[in-house]
């Protein structure tokens, strides 16, 4: 029982210590990248279809990097929480100030308009 009982408290301890989750939105303007991320087509498809076959867990902003002096945008990532595991599947940068989106392909280290993502994925 004691043990229980130290298990729960140490549950209690780590979800109000830690509560933040990780690449949530602290202010504002946080919010907005994250919500104009998530309004995505690419994005709301893909949840979509997890809900239509019943996949458990949706896809989700997070942001991974903030505005620097070295770059003024938001570096964000499309990710699935599997409790275990953070598994990414797509990066997105948001400029801090006009908000313009820009995909990111990783495997290239090359950014482009989400246009350009779009006519490269019809054409693939």
């Amino acid at each position: 029982m004691k043990i229980l009982i130290l298990v729960v408290v140490m549950v209690l301890f780590f979800d109000s210590a830690y509560g933040q989750e990780y690449g949530a939105a602290t202010n504002a303007t946080e919010r907005k990248v994250l919500k104009l991320i998530n309004a995505l087509p690419e994005v709301q498809q893909a949840n979509q279809y997890r809900k239509t076959h019943k996949i458990p867990g949706l896809l989700k902003a997070l942001i991974q990097d903030t505005p620097t002096k070295e770059h003024n945008y938001y570096r964000v990532s499309i990710s699935e929480n599997l409790g275990f595991q953070l598994r990414t599947y797509e990066w997105y940068e948001v400029d801090a100030k006009t908000f313009v989106i820009r995909y990111w392909d990783i495997a290239e280290d090359k950014t482009m308009s989400l246009s350009e993502m779009r006519r490269r994925r019809k054409s693939h």
